[in-house]
């Protein structure tokens, strides 16, 4: 059996803003402020999106584009074995896509203040959803 390769071309819905500027240790992002400013022409998609207690954020590791790994040391810990990039956090992946589930603390169209975002300043946000899609009976709810 073949795979078929495909491909296709991702546009960023928004930008993070934060202090953090630069990769830095998980930790600093459980209680970090951020926010997520939404372009213009996705605006219109935050409605209904008030009222959310969290969201799952997609955005792009964009500091390791061509830099993906298939074995990592988890957390870069050299003395931890290596393990299958896929059984981990890391960001060296190779499509390059990062998750993160946050609190929502406000929304401001077009900006989304969040409690818990894992990624530095002028990360490029792929899409937002409500954590609640991951239950499967979401559209019952």
């Amino acid at each position: 059996m073949t795979s078929k390769i495909y491909s296709w071309n991702i546009r960023p819905i928004g930008k993070v803003i934060s202090s953090i500027k630069e990769p830095a240790s998980t930790e600093l992002f459980y209680n970090l402020r951020s926010t997520i400013e939404i372009y213009p022409e996705f605006e219109e998609g935050l409605l209904g999106l008030q009222g959310k207690d969290e969201v799952l954020v997609i955005f792009l590791f964009h500091l390791n584009i061509d830099n993906a790994h298939l074995l990592v040391h988890p957390r870069g810990d050299i003395s931890a074995p290596l393990r299958g990039v896929f059984a981990t956090c890391s960001p060296a992946r190779p499509n390059g896509l990062g998750t993160s589930r946050c609190r929502l603390i406000a929304l401001d169209s077009p900006k989304i203040h969040l409690l818990g975002l894992e990624a530095i300043d002028g990360t490029p946000v792929i899409d937002v959803k409500p954590f609640s899609c991951l239950d499967p009976r979401y559209d019952l709810l």
